[in-house]
């Protein structure tokens, strides 16, 4: 009676998924029982596959025309520019980046570099200069009309998958810093000063007026900020709103009886307060909200006091660096991209502070569209209508979930307040006291569990397992041996192949495998348990920890990823059919490319 029960269960719950994707139009993963597995064979696809028919590689932009001042043009030189730039340049791709500001910024309100962004910052080497100019913090404290109520800790979060399970304070001009001094090692400088005032398309081209330079490009990318004149030039709407409340900021020197190393929001009927540990005691950043005359000058004594009235705490604030008024928007566009022009970063999305996700989120706006701009001019490859599609996506639930934060912690009045400051120190400690909390706060912080939907760039092939990365995912990192981790291959922001056997390989099959991996001509790395001594051609997986991430369950499990420049998986096939690799390889790296690249 129980297996009659099992398989109707299945069965209704296969039609199910074969129902939705047909309704909704979005593929479902596939699911394949594993060959030799019985009564589960039937319930998923045939062992022996067709060999799909596969359109040739889209090819309708044509080859880099000589006459262009630079293949791609940069607006704005903050982190999200900077980055674009950056990446590019590792894919050989020519860039002039332009900024209106006669000089780097030396302040910003952005605070917080999350686990997403330093594993990016990795896979271009500047990772340990990035977390040389921070401050680690594990964790957010909670207080209540003066009264510690609890918090997040993220040693708790269980992040196996990161070797950064921390935020980062480091202020936005020190993550400029390493991203200039990294362009400089590349050979590109930052025109200051030139303000990009027109801007016309062809059906091969950008021309830019930008300051008393004309400039051509092939491509444009908008990363000048909430005021973007890309944006404008593009015909882009920025529809939304500002929030009503407005805030004093101030990095400065802050006495007072906690410590220098926590981030830390006081809540207060309706004031509320942050804390930003940055150099210790000497400088930390505070916000309050602000009550004043927002046409009126204020000083550091009037941030003090209300400070002091919304942490209900004695606090000093002396030897200030910077202060500043503002008021929050939540604004976005519907579409990324107009013709040949991008936006990134705040050009495309502004919102509230809360949870310090802008920044980041622009970082990888950046890393999203940077190797999709590089296949269109190196590779006559068209992915450039993917970035919006995956992006926009992503830049609503941005707004969405930096607007919830927002609302409940500091837009809230009167009753809701009085509530709020009533129930909270009970409900924040019950929450501080579970683990899921933990670890589920932290994937959402640390951008950790953002992925894409499938799609002709995010493609399972054939799955034996939902565990593992699936395609679109981000990928996970993975201890290999006592001397490697996954990401220690994924270095240079490239296409990289990666075939895993837990199976124990022979010496003729390591021959072959590497054999067909050289064939594809992206760089591939074979991690695999071996049968005899160690082998120099592949990374002996002597833990079991790069299995388990990724998906081979059973002890001949075996699978094939393809890892895009960003980061998340492009193709996965729980087996190592090399013949599929390659003509999935096609629909994103030009064939005649790979083999001069491989000559």
């Amino acid at each position: 009676m129980g297996l009659l029960i099992f398989a109707v269960v299945t069965l209704l719950f296969l039609l199910t998924r074969r129902m939705w994707g047909r309704l909704t139009g979005n593929p479902l993963p596939q699911v394949t029982a594993r060959p030799g597995s019985g009564f589960l064979a039937a319930l998923g696809k045939s062992r022996t596959r067709p060999k799909p028919t596969v359109a040739p590689p889209k090819t309708v932009l044509k080859a880099r025309p000589a006459r262009h001042d630079c293949d791609v043009l940069v607006v704005g030189a903050g982190p999200s520019g900077l980055m674009t730039a950056a990446l590019l340049v590792r894919q050989g791709v020519r860039v002039c980046v332009v900024d209106a500001n006669a000089g780097p910024a030396t302040e910003s309100r952005a605070f917080a570099v999350q686990a997403r962004t330093i594993e990016l910052f990795r896979g271009i080497g500047l990772a340990d200069e990035l977390l040389e100019r921070g401050v680690v913090t594990t964790g957010i404290r909670f207080h209540i009309r003066g009264r510690q109520a609890g918090g997040l800790d993220f040693d708790r979060a269980k992040a196996a998958t990161t070797p950064y399970q921390f935020i980062l304070m480091a202020p936005q001009s020190e993550v400029e810093e390493v991203l200039l001094k990294d362009l400089a090692r590349h050979g590109v400088t930052v025109r200051r000063g030139m303000k990009l005032t027109e801007l016309n398309q062809t059906e091969d081209a950008v021309t830019a007026v930008v300051g008393e330079r004309t400039i051509t490009a092939q491509y444009v990318v908008g990363a000048d900020g909430a005021h973007s004149a890309v944006r404008q030039q593009l015909g882009l709407s920025f529809e939304g709103d500002k929030y009503g409340q407005r805030y004093l900021l101030a990095d400065c020197k802050v006495e007072w009886p906690l410590d220098h190393a926590h981030f830390r929001v006081f809540m207060n009927r309706d004031r509320i307060g942050l804390f930003l540990p940055l150099k210790g005691a000497e400088t930390s950043r505070v916000m309050v909200t602000d009550f004043g005359d927002p046409g009126a000058d204020f000083d550091l004594g009037i941030l003090q006091d209300e400070l002091r009235r919304a942490m209900n705490l004695p606090v000093t604030l002396s030897a200030p660096i910077w202060t500043s008024r503002y008021q929050v928007h939540l604004r976005g566009v519907d579409d990324y991209r107009r013709g040949r022009g991008f936006l990134v970063g705040d050009a495309a999305h502004i919102h509230s502070p809360a949870g310090g996700q802008g920044m980041n989120t622009g970082l990888h706006d950046a890393a999203n569209l940077a190797w999709k701009l590089a296949a269109a001019i190196n590779d006559d490859v068209d992915l450039l209508d993917t970035y919006s599609a995956e992006r926009h996506p992503a830049g609503v639930r941005l707004l969405k979930f930096t607007d919830r934060l927002y609302r409940v912690a500091a837009g809230l009045r009167g009753w809701q307040a009085w509530l709020r400051d009533t129930a909270g120190p009970f409900l924040i400690g019950r929450m501080s006291a579970a683990p899921i909390p933990h670890r589920k706060s932290f994937h959402r912080l640390s951008q950790l569990s953002l992925g894409y939907r499938p799609s002709e760039i995010n493609v399972n092939e054939l799955l034996y397992s939902l565990k593992g990365p699936l395609a679109g995912q981000r990928v996970p990192d993975a201890r290999i041996n006592d001397r490697e981790q996954v990401f220690d291959l994924l270095q240079g922001y490239q296409l990289h192949v990666i075939a895993l056997s837990r199976k124990h390989l022979t010496a003729t099959e390591i021959t072959e495998h590497m054999t067909a991996l050289n064939e594809l001509a992206v760089t591939s790395h074979l991690v695999a348990r071996v049968e005899a001594r160690p082998d120099g051609r592949v990374h002996r997986a002597d833990s079991a920890q790069v299995f388990e991430h990724y998906g081979l369950t059973e002890p001949d499990s075996r699978a094939l990823y393809v890892i895009r420049p960003d980061g998340h998986v492009a193709w996965r096939c729980d087996e190592l059919d090399f013949e599929a690799c390659q003509r999935f390889l096609a629909t994103v790296h030009s064939p005649a490319t790979r083999q001069i690249q491989a000559a």
